[in-house]
């Protein structure tokens, strides 16, 4: 894998946004200068080990590596001629604000202005509300370095679990501080998918990448609060929506199912503070939020209604969790801001004392971490009084599910959050209960 000797780029930032990026960069014949703060974090992808699961990452990591395209410090180096800056770190959101944290990013900026060079671009990919482009960034580029500074967004809008393949074919979006600054990002980007999307500002771009995300929650929640007018109605969620997605061209209507992950939670919040700076109130956007936040709530209030039904105190009941990763399909191991850890929080709330948990993908380490005991499917089941399957990963089409059914504890509730198990058959198991979102 050979690099160029004209084309240096440094990302700031090695978690899935940036060290993905950073991969494909150096694949196409960049030479990639990957900067990582967490010392622990670096010291693991120098030795060519990814310290998240994405399919295909690690052999590339280990070949870019290998031939060195791809080098990863702490710091920027300071020896190291770099033509183009990337901006990649994470902007978790302040929980009780509901507003984005931008301190790595502001930090990023000042790291990156004393090695500004004459012609230098700076691209900022971490997701943003609208404006912190021009007004935070840019100030500090311009109080730093002196020089004439060529700034774009450029956002990421890849998929977990395919963002390697993803960023070779989903159009980029470029927007520029002026001409100059969108040409020479959208050359770079050119390099490695077929199709720009060149929008008229930074703005415009940063306002793009909060759409994406936003409109997938917004569908989500259409779907969901379907599942429980449906409910209410005593009919199926799952059914009806079929039924009207049957051969009907103007109807789409996702499936129901929890709806979590780092972006889908954060970027619309992050869109509706947007709007509110601007003197607008969203109402769609807020409410469709709400809607998948409350299936955390609702249920984990059936999990406990259940148990009530039942006799057994849900302080000594056994819970199974199936399913941590925020989702099931393209597998990951990421478990930020999965619907999973909210339902935790909720049945703890509700007394839960006894949680044992399963995951395709997370380490058993993680599940610990969280207060649960990590298990194989088999003890899982065994002697549960309850069963959630909160994603969807690929293992469960093959599962057969009937020989577990017999290790449940009499009159046990099997909570399918994906719908994805024949009800009829587990009503065979007599006491036996199925729930479902749809």
């Amino acid at each position: 894998m050979q690099s160029s000797e004209h084309e240096r780029i440094c990302v700031i930032g090695m978690g899935y946004v940036g060290l993905t990026l950073s991969l494909v960069l150096a694949k196409k014949g960049f030479r990639v200068y990957g900067v990582e703060a967490r010392p622990e974090i670096a010291r693991q992808l120098q030795a060519g080990t990814p310290h998240f699961y994405e399919r295909g990452l690690a052999p590339l990591l280990r070949e870019c590596l290998a031939g060195g395209a791809f080098t990863v410090a702490e710091k920027i180096p300071a020896d190291a001629p770099i033509d183009v800056f990337i901006v990649a770190v994470g902007t978790p959101l302040d929980q009780a604000a509901k507003a984005p944290i931008l301190d790595s990013l502001a930090a990023a900026a000042e790291s990156i202005a004393p090695h500004l060079g004459e012609g230098a671009l700076v691209i900022l990919r971490s997701t943003v509300p609208v404006g912190v482009t021009r007004k935070v960034v840019l100030p500090i580029l311009r109080r730093h370095a002196q020089k004439n500074v060529f700034l774009a967004f450029c956002p990421e809008r890849t998929i977990e679990g395919k963002a390697l393949e993803e960023l070779e074919y989903l159009p980029q979006i470029v927007g520029g501080l002026d001409e100059e600054s969108a040409r020479r990002a959208e050359s770079i980007f050119a390099r490695i998918t077929s199709k720009i999307v060149r929008v008229s500002s930074l703005e415009a771009a940063e306002m793009t990448k909060l759409i994406d995300n936003s409109y997938r929650d917004l569908g989500f929640a259409f779907a969901n609060e379907i599942a429980m007018i449906a409910k209410h109605l005593g009919l199926e969620g799952g059914e009806v929506i079929r039924a009207a997605n049957d051969g009907y061209p103007r109807t789409r209507v996702a499936l129901p199912g929890f709806c979590g992950g780092l972006c889908l939670k954060k970027d619309p919040q992050i869109l509706s503070r947007s709007a509110e700076a601007a003197g607008y109130r969203p109402r769609l956007v807020v409410s469709a939020r709400q809607v998948n936040e409350d299936l955390h709530h609702y249920t984990a209030v059936r999990i406990a209604q259940h148990l009530k039904e039942k006799g057994k105190d849900i302080a000594g009941a056994k819970i199974f969790i199936s399913g941590f990763a925020f989702k099931g399909r393209p597998e990951t191991d990421d478990i930020r801001d999965s619907p999973t850890l909210e339902v935790l929080v909720e049945l703890r709330r509700l007394g839960a004392g006894r949680i044992a948990g399963h995951d395709f993908v997370v380490a058993p380490a993680v599940i610990a971490s969280l207060g649960v005991e990590p298990t194989s499917l088999t003890e899982g089941f065994r002697g549960a009084d309850c069963v959630l399957f909160m994603n969807n990963h690929a293992g469960y089409e093959t599962l057969d599910i009937d020989p577990y059914l017999s290790l449940l504890n009499p009159d046990a509730l099997i909570f399918d959050g994906w719908r994805m198990f024949d009800v009829a058959l587990i009503k065979k198991h007599n006491g036996l209960r199925y729930e479902a979102l749809g």
